[in-house]
């Protein structure tokens, strides 16, 4: 007999796998029944018992089954409802505040009933300054509901943004719960966490917005945003540099301004006195709050300084100086972070993808009157 790493071994795992798995589908077994013993499957399958233990403890693994020593193997919960009408959680801790969580998560909830789930919300603010133990109780809640995943926008501008997106990934992670990331991943963007990630690539958005001023003879622009930002502003911020660097202008660290864009002594000081005129903002809400700053202080956008912002937010159109962005398409985001949530749930260990939508830069007032 050959052993059980060999490839015809393999297959057969898997074939026990998947035949179990379909069995739970189809309601051949539901929810605690109990499944054959190892004896029982190597029997059928002509295979070694370690070549069944392989496809049991896989299904333990993703929850589908729990082990009891001395009793066999149990459907679970989480099983009994594969195929059926889920319950998914949605941690947004920024939604409230006009930002594109808002569309992104009525698209989720539109899709619900022609893809058969029903949405716990969780996270919701208008602060969006949520502290960790009430993020915390949210997703103890989704584990008591057993929901069978979750969608998750990690938080960020506060100082303990980074552990608070670690607990609660990792509490998901512990539960078994699929968790598809909405917009940025949590962790450094030199990494990537272990799931999906739907957004749009910002690190282009970055270099579209950026070459929109280089491409019409500025020769310095500058690039403002919030600390604490996520790692979305940070790949953008990679590609306002990698702009400059295609065109032959040497950065500088001057060129960077970190700091509270509603801070009129940061901008005066910080910003213009630097030599900043046209600017990239990090996302929409800093490029409103500094044009408004900029108003405050007698400064003329977009004669005496010019503001690109992204994200394309509903208010972008509508403020004082109508405001150039990269549009962030929504909707479409919605789509895809929902299809792939489903086939997540279908294929639990699928390798993590990530899911890139293109921006495009929307042209209005606040760069002026570029060509």
């Amino acid at each position: 007999m050959s052993d059980d790493n060999s490839p015809d071994k393999t297959s057969k795992h898997i074939r026990i796998y998947n035949d179990l798995k379909q069995s739970m589908r189809d309601g051949s077994f539901t929810e605690g029944d109990k499944i054959p013993t190892e004896y029982e499957l190597a029997s059928r399958y002509g295979v070694s018992r370690p070549t069944v233990t392989k496809a049991l403890n896989r299904l333990k693994k993703e929850g589908l089954i729990t082990r009891r020593i001395g009793s066999g193997s149990f459907v679970s919960m989480r099983q009994s409802q594969a195929g059926q009408h889920k319950l998914l959680g949605l941690i947004i801790p920024s939604l409230g505040r006009g930002e594109i969580f808002e569309p992104i998560c009525a698209q989720i909830a539109a899709l619900s009933e022609e893809n058969d789930f029903s949405l716990v919300w969780g996270g919701t603010s208008q602060s969006a300054l949520l502290p960790q133990g009430t993020l915390e109780k949210v997703v103890r809640r989704f584990i008591k509901n057993k929901v069978a995943g979750v969608f998750f926008a990690p938080m960020e501008l506060t100082p303990e943004y980074q552990n608070t997106n670690l607990k609660i990934a990792a509490m998901l992670e512990e539960a078994n719960i699929p968790i598809v990331l909405i917009d940025t991943d949590y962790v450094p963007f030199n990494q990537r966490s272990r799931h999906d990630l739907v957004g749009i690539d910002n690190l282009h958005g970055g270099y579209i917005a950026t070459e929109r001023y280089l491409s019409h003879g500025f020769g310095r622009v500058d690039f403002v945003y919030r600390l604490y930002s996520s790692n979305t502003v940070l790949l953008r911020k990679i590609g306002y540099k990698a702009a400059l660097s295609d065109h032959g202008i040497a950065y500088e660290d001057n060129f960077v301004h970190c700091g509270d864009p509603g801070d009129k002594d940061f901008v005066k000081c910080e910003i213009l006195d630097k030599g900043a005129r046209n600017i990239v903002c990090g996302n929409d809400e800093t490029a409103a709050a500094l044009m408004k700053t900029l108003d405050g202080i007698g400064v003329d956008v977009p004669v005496e300084a010019r503001l690109i912002g992204f994200d394309d937010v509903y208010y972008a159109h509508s403020l004082k100086v109508p405001l150039t962005t990269i549009h962030q398409p929504c909707k479409d985001l919605g789509t895809i972070a929902v299809k792939t949530m489903m086939d997540r749930l279908e294929k639990p260990l699928a390798p993590p993808v990530t899911i890139s939508l293109q921006g495009e830069l929307i042209v209005r007032d606040s760069c002026g009157t570029l060509g």
